[in-house]
């Protein structure tokens, strides 16, 4: 016997439980179908099937349709996963560091007298290590309570935020938009630190 005529038998066995239920009750509906209307109607009617022919011919097409329908139904598979090969996720590039920020300047208090001076700064505040009275602007011998007041930062924050962008906060009592709004850009980053300095600890 040739291997080729297992197929049939090794099919079956590969089909699953709902095809092999459909493919069965198919059959044995066909089966006693052929039966009854071989056997048992024509003891009833002799003329069976009679002036009713094409009805039965139609009952005998829609079992044949039906019958092909469950064998088309079991000779689909399932489709195959897909066997595309894993590949190893690779680890992303960790992104390359940047050259590290500059330090802030160190400022010096002796050359933030002299950027005081040069700026008007004493026309408009009071402070006595410039030995200026101007009343414009808040009291700058007030200036850490002032800072302690805002919660904006320490007291060297909070001061060269006030000079760079002087409406962040305002003192109480004091009109917003009077200060020049142009010290962060007219000013070097080291002129400010100077002035920070000068103001926060004076010599």
């Amino acid at each position: 016997m040739e291997a080729g005529s297992f197929t049939p038998v090794l099919l079956l066995a590969d089909l699953s439980s709902a095809q092999k239920a459909g493919l069965a009750g198919m059959g044995a509906a066909f089966i006693i179908f052929a039966l009854v209307s071989s056997f048992l109607i024509p003891r009833w009617r002799p003329n069976f099937p009679g002036k009713h022919v094409w009805a039965y011919v139609a009952v005998v097409a829609c079992f044949f349709a039906g019958m092909m329908s469950v064998v088309i139904f079991v000779a689909k598979e399932p489709p195959e996963a897909s066997a595309t090969p894993t590949t190893p996720t690779q680890p992303s590039p960790q992104p390359t560091p940047g050259p590290p920020a500059a330090p802030a300047p160190t400022g010096n208090a002796a050359a933030g007298k002299a950027v005081f001076a040069a700026n008007g700064c004493g026309a408009c505040h009071t402070f006595k290590p410039a030995g200026s009275t101007g009343t414009i602007g808040p009291n700058l011998d007030e200036l850490a309570a002032n800072a302690q007041k805002a919660n904006r930062g320490s007291l060297d924050q909070y001061t060269s935020e006030s000079i760079t962008d002087p409406n962040a906060y305002v003192v109480p009592g004091f009109p917003a938009g009077v200060m020049p709004q142009d010290f962060g850009t007219k000013l070097s980053k080291q002129q400010v630190a100077d002035l920070v300095a000068f103001l926060t600890h004076p010599q």
